[in-house]
């Protein structure tokens, strides 16, 4: 068994880098977890997790905890952006850690932005190599992320999938509209992702920039943008199981969520072929100006 780090200055660090054993193990929430070898140097390299919120300031809490404790136990040269949409209470509440953990940050736009601009401005603003994508709600554990790194070495994009896991817990409505969302994107998009709307996902920084220049959606099927492109890209992508419970508290409203995907995909259809240059500017504004935070 490998050394567990729980030291209080940067020369633990050093020893971690120096550490012969095989196994870097780690100390989150009381649990002693095991991370195999091929993580260890991967988790060393500077990591940007972004959590976007909107009225979250109720649920963000304990997501916090977990991460500003697990980077801060290892010594860890990562950051954690919250990317606050809107003008909210979550912004006093992430201040409230920076006083405690200098590396929990805030990226707040007053004016709402939708889900996809919020994640836009904080991996514009990271300083990150990796970028980890987390939901505010804790649906997942961070831990239940980690393995995922060692998959950074051979894939540009991680996606997380919520389904692929008979325990986890996801009313039927939920499941059943991401279903026929994700088929509809396959059968018109070609795309391979079976849960292109999960939130947990990790990438490249730059692997995501260059993506970030095509889409031009900021509601929540920026999501799902970002494999319609990482496909004409060639950008390599990989789909991986998550435990996942899903939360009580979720905002998530299958009538509205069904209108946008369908009013997503339509403009999304029409924004990238040649029906696009015929489209009257006022159509476009009433998706752009109206649609794109549902």
């Amino acid at each position: 068994m490998g050394e567990i780090f729980r030291h209080s200055n940067h020369e633990s660090l050093n020893i971690l880098k120096k550490c012969p054993t095989g196994n870097l193990v780690y100390q989150l929430d009381e649990t002693v977890k095991l991370l195999p070898y091929e993580c260890q140097e991967e988790m060393l390299k500077k990591f940007s997790i972004i959590i976007p919120a909107y009225n979250e300031e109720e649920r963000i809490y304990p997501v916090l905890e977990e991460i500003s404790n697990f980077i801060n136990s290892n010594l860890l040269p990562w950051e954690v952006i919250v990317a606050i949409d809107g003008d909210d209470d979550t912004y006093e509440l992430v201040c409230s850690f920076n006083k405690n953990f200098n590396f929990v940050k805030s990226n707040r736009s007053k004016q709402r932005d939708g889900m996809g601009g919020a994640i836009r401005r904080a991996i514009l603003q990271s300083e990150g190599e990796y970028i980890i994508l987390m939901d505010a709600d804790g649906s997942a554990k961070l831990s239940s992320l980690l393995n995922g790194i060692k998959f950074l070495k051979n894939y540009d994009i991680i996606n997380f999938n919520r389904y692929s896991l008979k325990e986890n817990s996801i009313p039927f409505k939920r499941w059943l509209s991401s279903r026929i969302f994700n088929f509809l994107l396959k059968g018109i998009f070609g795309t391979n992702i079976a849960d292109t709307q999960c939130g947990y996902k990790m990438m490249r920084k730059s692997a995501i920039i260059p993506i970030l220049r095509k889409i031009t959606v900021s509601n929540a099927f920026f999501l799902s943008a970002i494999f319609i492109y990482s496909k004409q890209l060639r950008i390599s992508t990989i789909e991986l199981p998550i435990k996942y419970e899903h939360s009580d508290g979720s905002k998530f409203n299958v009538f509205m969520t069904g209108i946008s995907y369908l009013v997503s995909i339509t403009a999304f259809k029409i924004r990238n072929s040649s029906l696009f240059e015929y489209t009257p500017k006022s159509i476009r504004n009433i998706y752009y100006d109206k649609l794109r935070y549902l």
